[in-house]
């Protein structure tokens, strides 16, 4: 039996089910080791659920706690008949075993009837109602908004669609670049702890010493909830560990018992810890943008959207989140600005505009404006562009290279366009970065979106100053970090006092102080109240 794209199949859900209750009523309990040897071969042909998805499958998978749950009724059984027949007997020479034996034989029949009943309603719902199952809650618990959660088949599609293209599989734990399939879900971004539980227990019997072994990966996430998945080989686990390492290197690691100190950490250790995570993670943030940077070329471009937002950090990847974002109708096309005009066959090209045309299908139309001479008309190079070709053109255009120009026409740019763009005009505006390790950055284009990013980066301690010049009118504000013997920030900003502007100071948490570097520039806050002081000084 062969699938459409012509991989194998074999007994696929829900005939294998089927097969499995058929087998179960002819053969009784005879059909175990024929089941088990079915679900292998169903196993081997489809290791990791590819046909049906991996979370489907996993879920179907619960299938097998059904016999498990028919074994524990069947021992409840037994021990209910044991109790039963006890409890008819004359107990008048009874003697302390024999109630031993009553109450035991009773509290197990309902201890077995408890968990039997429970594993099989378990079993049956994550089989047959994989909407209510365990792990597709365990995807909508790490939402932004558990409650808003898409229907189940788009729950199951972002893990199985994260790791059809980026999987890498230790055991049965499948490790994506989003998520992590064990048992349960785990979203890679959560993750806080990575315990490797590797322990080796002896217990003496009648027979001699029997030895077990228990192999599992332990994740703590930001919600400090523990998610545990048991594996079959030590290196196994091991090279699960290192991967994840990989992927969220400042969450903390350790082997067998340490994950429980760290899971029971009182709220100020977690707060603590989660601040020194959010600092180490916006460092190897900034550290892979410098990179790729580097990688990209010297910075001297601009990224101007149809909104009017700016920014000189522009970046390979930023401009193909652009691109998508174009493509999916969030935004009509953008500009890429050299701040020096790039030489090109003959021709000066000032810029390179990529506008998105949805007429019929969506294109791309790439236009290179040529520079325009004094009581000339302003023309550009224009050519039409798949998206593959586009995004080789903006990243080579990065690099301050221009394209190959044969096949581009001549046109004529429209006045429209010609006016919609601003007079070159001086700008003030000044954002300025001083991170947590001393070191500095100043920017003299950006959008409100970086002023979101510096505010947020107060609060979690990944800066130690904040200082914006707002590119509208003349505004100032300050905000410095607290240090141990004071975590309140000390803001400092402006308001117009007569001729002069006046200089005030105050003291607040960081997220009231985030709050005032994002609002006071758009007129939200102004300085001056109860709890601000004023300064002396001029700028």
């Amino acid at each position: 039996m062969k699938e459409k794209g012509g991989g194998p199949a074999f007994l696929r859900w829900p005939w294998n089910a089927l097969i499995y209750i058929l087998l179960a009523i002819v053969l009784r309990i005879f059909a175990i080791p024929v089941i088990l040897i079915l679900m292998h071969i169903q196993r081997k042909n489809n290791p990791h659920g590819a046909a049906e998805g991996y979370c489907l499958s996993r879920t179907r998978k619960r299938a097998i706690w059904v016999l498990w749950s028919l074994l524990m009724l069947v021992i409840a059984a037994g021990l209910g008949m044991a109790f039963y027949t006890a409890l008819g007997q004359d107990r008048t020479y009874w003697k302390t075993t024999d109630y031993v034996t009553l109450v035991v034989s009773g509290g197990g029949c309902v201890i077995m009837l408890l968990l039997g009943a429970y594993a099989g309603y378990s079993a049956l719902r994550d089989t047959f109602f994989p909407a209510h199952s365990a792990l597709a809650q365990s995807i909508r618990d790490q939402l932004p908004y558990p409650e808003e959660a898409p229907p189940v088949a788009e729950l199951f599609a972002m893990v199985d669609g994260d790791l059809k293209a980026h999987g890498q599989w230790f055991d049965a734990v499948g490790i994506g670049q989003e998520w992590v399939l064990g048992d349960l879900v785990t979203r890679i971004d959560r993750i806080r702890g990575i315990f490797t539980v590797d322990k080796i227990r002896q217990h003496s019997t009648k027979t001699g010493v029997r030895t077990s072994r228990t192999l599992e990966l332990v994740l703590i996430d930001s919600r400090w909830q523990r998610q545990a998945t048991t594996f079959s080989k030590p290196q196994e686990l091991k090279a699960a560990a290192d991967c994840l390492a990989l992927r969220v290197p400042e969450a903390a690691r350790g082997t067998n018992d340490q994950y429980f100190d760290f899971w029971k950490m009182d709220e100020s250790a977690q707060e603590d810890f989660e601040r020194t995570f959010r600092q180490k993670q916006n460092l190897r943030a900034t550290s892979q943008a410098q990179r790729e940077v580097l990688r990209s070329g010297p910075q001297d471009m601009i990224l101007k959207r149809r909104s009017g937002e700016v920014t000189s950090r522009v970046t390979a990847s930023l401009v193909e989140e652009t691109l998508d974002r174009c493509f999916d109708g969030e935004e009509s096309g953008f500009e890429l600005t050299p701040t020096r005009p790039i030489e090109a066959e003959g021709h000066t090209l000032c810029s390179l505009d990529c506008l998105i045309q949805t007429e019929n299908e969506p294109e791309i139309l790439l236009l290179l404006e040529l520079a325009s001479e004094p009581g000339k008309e302003n023309l550009a190079l224009a050519k039409t562009v798949d998206r593959r070709e586009a995004l080789a053109v903006l990243t080579a255009w990065l690099r301050r290279e221009a394209p190959d120009l044969a096949g581009w026409d001549l046109r004529r740019l429209y006045t429209a366009r010609q006016s919609a763009r601003p007079q070159a005009r001086q700008s003030h505006a000044k954002l300025s970065l001083v991170y947590a390790s001393g070191a500095a950055e100043n920017h003299t284009t950006f959008t409100q979106e970086d002023v979101q990013l510096a505010a947020e980066g107060i609060v979690d301690g990944t800066y130690q100053l904040v200082d914006l010049t707002h590119p509208v009118g003349y505004i100032w504000i300050r905000v410095t970090a607290g240090d141990k013997t004071d975590a309140r920030c000390t803001v400092e900003a402006t308001k117009p006092g007569g001729p002069e502007l006046a200089f005030y100071t105050a003291k607040m948490p960081p997220r009231e102080a985030a709050a005032w570097l994002t609002g006071y520039p758009h007129g939200q806050y102004l300085p001056g109240g109860k709890d601000w002081k004023r300064d002396k000084k001029s700028k």
